[in-house]
């Protein structure tokens, strides 16, 4: 599996990109501006940081605005980030995981409820 190295203000661009699908520059950073002002020649700059990851693709519209669109599918980049996330912290135990957030008391009881839930139905 191929490791995603995209950094959390990139993530933010490819987050857009996940629920919106293929954009302008302007499109995206009047999205991303609605949470807190953006800087264009910011965003545009970590699009092409983007695209040099091969996370995003440019697509050249003629006489258009170029517009961009994520090459990676958000499951798949999740499911990377969630193994290195397991390996780094819990040797790649879930168990261990799990373990810990009932132990902080970062888990409510009807959480644990749904979890057993969902693992008897993969039974």
């Amino acid at each position: 599996m191929k490791k995603y190295e995209i950094t959390d203000a990139e993530l933010e661009i490819m987050k857009v990109l996940w629920e919106n699908g293929e954009l302008t520059l302007n499109e995206i950073v009047e999205l991303l501006s609605k949470k807190e002002e953006k800087n264009k020649s910011t965003i545009k700059t970590l699009l092409y940081r983007l695209i040099e990851k091969k996370s995003v693709k440019s697509i050249t519209n003629k006489g258009k605005e170029n517009t961009y669109r994520a090459e990676i599918e958000k499951e798949e980049y999740l499911e990377k980030e969630n193994e290195t996330f397991l390996k780094k912290l819990y040797n790649g135990s879930t168990n261990k995981l799990l373990l810990n957030f009932v132990e902080e008391k970062k888990i409510t009881k009807k959480d644990l409820e749904d979890l057993l839930t969902l693992i008897e139905s993969e039974d």
